[in-house]
């Protein structure tokens, strides 16, 4: 993890890719922690997929499409919020005896893109719905952030 967040730094102190690309690859901290992935389709439509670990001791794969919201802040507030519908899948919860558990998720978030560099910071909170293997409420969130390439 050091020398990912040490690559991260040296990457984001030179401008020789200021804008970026359409895939960022970075982490996030929170309930649940892990690897984050987003592609962008549109300056207003992107995915993002998680590989995570949470408090629980389960192993989280979630995937989301997610809309940017445009003037809904003032333009000299320089975050964007967003809003998607997504899903997860989770592994070996063993604190209520189950083997997979998939639910939907509504995750509402902040981004700030970093002026002249290829990075982006992030904050989300997200209610999720399981559906499968039991019908349970959950709700996650976290900060992170991506380098664009």
């Amino acid at each position: 993890m050091k020398k990912f967040i040490c690559l991260l730094a040296i990457l984001v102190s030179t401008n020789l890719l200021a804008e970026g690309g359409v895939n960022g690859l970075g982490i996030v901290f929170g309930d649940p922690s892990g690897i984050t992935y987003q592609r962008k389709f549109t300056d207003q439509q992107f995915a993002d997929f998680y590989f995570a670990y949470n408090w629980d001791n389960e192993t989280l794969f979630m995937a989301d499409y997610k809309f940017r919201l445009p003037g809904l802040f003032p333009s000299n507030i320089p975050v964007m919020p967003y809003v998607g519908i997504g899903a997860y899948l989770k592994f070996k919860d063993h604190k209520h005896d189950d083997d997979v558990a998939l639910a939907v998720r509504i995750p509402l978030g902040i981004e700030w893109k970093i002026p002249q560099a290829p990075v982006t910071v992030f904050g989300e909170l997200v209610p999720a719905l399981q559906l499968v293997d039991r019908t349970d409420g959950d709700f996650q969130g976290g900060i992170g952030a991506r380098y664009f390439f």
